[in-house]
C-alpha cells in the first residue's frame, strides 16, 4: 500500500510521541522501584537497630519477636549464638546439619562480623528481602518484609501511566492529524503546480510561505518554472529560426540553380546565336558567383556558429592600414556605382583586435554601403578613440532603413526589399557574419539610419590603452 506523505508523518509522529510515553514509563518506574527498595531497606536497618533494646532487655525471645512483628509488620527472627532460632514470628524452624547443629543464614554471619547483614531468599512464590543486626549477648535480630510490599504502588503506578499513555497517545493522534495537514499543504500546492509545469504550463504561484525548507523549495520551483519557460522560448525561436533558415537557403539556391539550369538547358540545344550564346554565358557566369558567394556565407557563418575556428590572439591593430587596405580593395567595386570611399580615422585609433577578422568586418560593411548606397554617393568608413574603446564606423548616404526593421537588420536572410537584395546580389548574411565576427574579439555592433540620409554601422572594439 502507498503511503502518502501525509499519512507517514502522522504515523511518525504518533509512533515518537508512544515511544517517548513508554521511555518514561520505563524510567518512572525502575526509579519509582528504586526509591522503594531504598525506603524499604532503610526502613528495615532503622527498625531492626530499633529492635536491639527489646531483645537485650531479658525478655522472652519468643514473645519479643511476636511483639516486634506486629510494631514494625515484618516477620522477625532471633538467632542465639551458635546459630539457632530463639524467637520467630511465623514459626520459622532451624536448617540443622548432620551432625544435628544449626545452620544460620549468611547474613546472620554477616552481622556478626560487621554488625549488619542484608539478603534475599525465595519462599514459595514469593521473594522476602532481609535485614540482620548485631544485638547484645551475641543475639542476632533478623526482618523480613515480602516484595509485594512494594510491588502494589509500582502496580498503581503502572496503571496511572497507561491511562497517562493513552490520553497521550489520543492527544498526539488529534496533533498529528492538525500538523500533518498542516505541513503537507504547501506540498500538495507545490505538486499541483509542478504537475502545471510538466504540462507546459509555466505560470506558477504558490501561497505565501514561511521562510524555511518548504518556502526554499517553493522558490526554486517557481524559478525553474522560469527557467523551463525562458528555455522553451528559446527552443521556440530556435526552432523557428532553423525552419526560415532552411526555407530562405532553399529559395536562395533554388533561384540562381533554376536560372542556370534554363540557360543550360538553352545552350545545350545548340541553335542559339553566338551574341545570345555569349549573353547566357555571361548570365551563368553571373548566378554561378552568386551562389559560390552564398555558400561561402554559409559555410563562414557554420563555422562561427560551431567555434570550429578558435578565435585569433588580439593584438594591437592601427585601424588606419586595416581601412586603407579595405579602401584599395574596394576602389573598383565602388566606381562601377559611381560612388568613393573617403577615410575619416583618427591615426590615434588602435584596437586590440585580429587585424584579418576587422579586415573582413571593414570589407563587410563597406560593400553593403555600396550596394545600398546612393549612387555618386560617399561611404565613409571612421575610427575614433573614446576612452577604453575604439569606435569604428562605416556610412553611406542611401536612402536609410525605416526604425521598425533595424533591430532584425543583423538576423540571417533578414532584407528590407528582397527584391531590390536579389537585384543587387545580396543574400541577407553579410551582417550576421560581421556580428559574429565583432563579437568574436569582444566587441559590439549597432546600427543607426535615417530615412532619406543614410545609415551607420559602428563597432565597438577594445582598445589598447
Amino acid at each position: 500500500m502507498l503511503l502518502t506523505f501525509r499519512t507517514k508523518l502522522l504515523f511518525s509522529h504518533v509512533a515518537l510521541i508512544v515511544a517517548v510515553v513508554a521511555l518514561v514509563s520505563f524510567v518512572l518506574e525502575r526509579s519509582l522501584a528504586a526509591d522503594l527498595e531504598q525506603q524499604r531497606d532503610q526502613r528495615l536497618v532503622e527498625q531492626a537497630r530499633g529492635s536491639t533494646e527489646w531483645v537485650s532487655s531479658g525478655r522472652h525471645p519468643e514473645r519479643v519477636a511476636s511483639r516486634l512483628a506486629a510494631i514494625v509488620q515484618a516477620e522477625v527472627a532471633i538467632f542465639d549464638k551458635t546459630g539457632c532460632i530463639v524467637g520467630s514470628s511465623t514459626d520459622e524452624d532451624d536448617v540443622t546439619d548432620a551432625d544435628g547443629r544449626c545452620l544460620p543464614p549468611p547474613l546472620v554471619a554477616e552481622a556478626r562480623e560487621v554488625g549488619l547483614g542484608r539478603g534475599a531468599r525465595v519462599r514459595g512464590e514469593d521473594r522476602l528481602h532481609d535485614v540482620a543486626v548485631l544485638a547484645a549477648d551475641g543475639l542476632v535480630v533478623r526482618l523480613s518484609v515480602s516484595s509485594r510490599e512494594i510491588e502494589g504502588p509500582i502496580a498503581a503506578m503502572r496503571r496511572r501511566l497507561a491511562f497517562a499513555a493513552v490520553v497521550a497517545g489520543a492527544a498526539a493522534l488529534v496533533l498529528g492529524l492538525f500538523a500533518s495537514r498542516l505541513a503537507s499543504r504547501p506540498l500538495r500546492s507545490m505538486a499541483d503546480q509542478a504537475r502545471r509545469i510538466a504540462h507546459g504550463h509555466y505560470d506558477v504561484r504558490f501561497p505565501k510561505l514561511p521562510r524555511d525548507e518548504f518556502g526554499n523549495l517553493a522558490d526554486t520551483l517557481a524559478a525553474l518554472a522560469k527557467q523551463l519557460e525562458a528555455d522553451m522560448l528559446r527552443i521556440s525561436r530556435l526552432e523557428a529560426t532553423r525552419r526560415d533558415f532552411v526555407a530562405n537557403v532553399t529559395h536562395e539556391l533554388r533561384t540562381p540553380v533554376a536560372a542556370m539550369q534554363g540557360l543550360a538547358e538553352t545552350l545545350l540545344h545548340g541553335d542559339v546565336a553566338a551574341d545570345k550564346a555569349q549573353r547566357f554565358t555571361v548570365l551563368l557566369h553571373r548566378h554561378a558567383q552568386r551562389l559560390s558567394a552564398l555558400i561561402d556565407s554559409l559555410l563562414r557563418l557554420a563555422e562561427l556558429d560551431s567555434g570550429a575556428e578558435e578565435a585569433p590572439p588580439s593584438a594591437p591593430v592601427a585601424v588606419l592600414g586595416i581601412a586603407r587596405e579595405v579602401e584599395e580593395t574596394l576602389r573598383s567595386r565602388a566606381a562601377e556605382s559611381q560612388m568613393e570611399i573617403a577615410l575619416d580615422i583618427d591615426e590615434r585609433a588602435v584596437a586590440r583586435a585580429d587585424a584579418g577578422r576587422l579586415e573582413q568586418v571593414l570589407v563587410n560593411l563597406c560593400d553593403n554601403a555600396i550596394k545600398y548606397g546612393k549612387p555618386g554617393g560617399t561611404v565613409t568608413i571612421g575610427a575614433r578613440q573614446n576612452g577604453d574603446k575604439t569606435v569604428i564606423f562605416v556610412r553611406d548616404d542611401g536612402e536609410g532603413v525605416a526604425a521598425d526593421h533595424l533591430p532584425r537588420l543583423f538576423e540571417r536572410f533578414y532584407r528590407v526589399d528582397v527584391g531590390r537584395s536579389r537585384e543587387k546580389g545580396g543574400a541577407g548574411l553579410g551582417l550576421s557574419i560581421v556580428k559574429h565576427l565583432v563579437e568574436s574579439m569582444e566587441g559590439s555592433v549597432r546600427i543607426e539610419s535615417v530615412v532619406g540620409r543614410g545609415t551607420t554601422i559602428t563597432v565597438d572594439l577594445p582598445a589598447v590603452t
